[in-house]
């Protein structure tokens, strides 16, 4: 795992620790990562490819390596559909995978730096829930709706005062709240689901209370993002090969250029952790300055 960082502090062991388990976890639990199933494979066929005579054509990967986001092989309207069938089952299939692996408590230390007024987008069933400090005024959106009753459901059985609404990040009109709105903005896993994450992130920043020009007194994006490793090729050519079929499962792209995205939408990187041969990145950044 790579670790880059301005002002890690003395929570740095505690990153060292989730990489080394998280590492271990992931090359011993492979299949269930998905990755080891794949070594060796063709690319699978997308489910909602089908070409002439019902035979499904083999997808190509959603990156390019000329830009950060490239072209989507699966439509939107399907991978959304992904969200909302997945929604009642979403954390029961994720939670040893997420144990195993030591996201759990990436999400844990990430969370535990929020503060003031907390915006989190892509909030799904409301994993992270549990992880923000005691009082944290939080408001959760996401764009399914399916998604957003079970994070209502959490939240009616706890004692959190948490506004979960549904809210779209990616609507043309933006999203309902006032520029420089919130002290935290939080992203977990979801720049991989958007259909251009780089405008995405850009509304996001906009929301996200901005400093001076010498960066004094502004909010922070909060971001854990799964994409392609730049240090391990072997790995980045699986993720490309089977982006396609795991879209059309998951709604997510994984083999999108997560750093690449974070500068190309202006924002200024102030912490970065990468885990999993560089799959999973943990990034603290900042808004451009007012």
């Amino acid at each position: 795992f790579v670790v880059t960082t301005r002002s890690a502090g003395g929570m740095r062991p505690v990153l060292y620790a989730a990489g080394a388990f998280g590492g271990a976890a992931a090359a011993a639990m492979g299949a269930a990562v998905g990755y080891g199933t794949m070594l060796g494979t063709l690319p699978r066929e997308c489910p909602h490819c089908a070409g002439e005579r019902g035979t499904r054509a083999v997808s190509k990967a959603s990156f390019s390596s000329g830009g950060t986001v490239g072209s989507t092989a699966v439509e939107e309207s399907l991978r959304r559909k992904a969200y909302d069938d997945l929604a009642p089952t979403f954390d029961e299939e994720l939670e040893w995978h997420e144990f195993f692996t030591g996201i759990k408590l990436m999400r844990w230390w990430m969370m535990r730096q929020a503060r003031g007024n907390v915006l989190e987008v892509a909030a799904g069933t409301g994993r992270n829930f549990g992880y923000y400090p005691e009082g944290t005024k939080l408001t959760a959106t996401d764009c399914s709706r399916a998604m957003v009753e079970v994070c209502r459901a959490k939240v009616t059985s706890s004692s959190s005062a948490i506004d979960v609404r549904v809210e779209d990040v990616q609507a043309k009109k933006g999203m309902g709240f006032e520029s420089g709105s919130f002290d935290t903005v939080v992203d977990t896993f979801g720049l991989c689901s958007y259909e251009d994450p780089v405008a995405a992130l850009r509304e996001m920043a906009r929301v996200c209370r901005r400093g001076d020009r010498q960066g004094e007194g502004g909010g922070r994006l909060l971001l854990v993002e799964h994409g392609r490793s730049h240090s391990h090729a072997w790995l980045t050519n699986i993720l490309d090969k089977h982006a396609a079929p795991h879209a059309a499962k998951w709604g997510c792209y994984w083999n999108r250029d997560i750093v690449g995205i974070v500068r190309e939408a202006g924002l200024e990187i102030v912490q970065r952790h990468e885990f999993h041969f560089g799959t999973t990145h943990l990034i603290v950044a900042k808004p451009p300055e007012l």
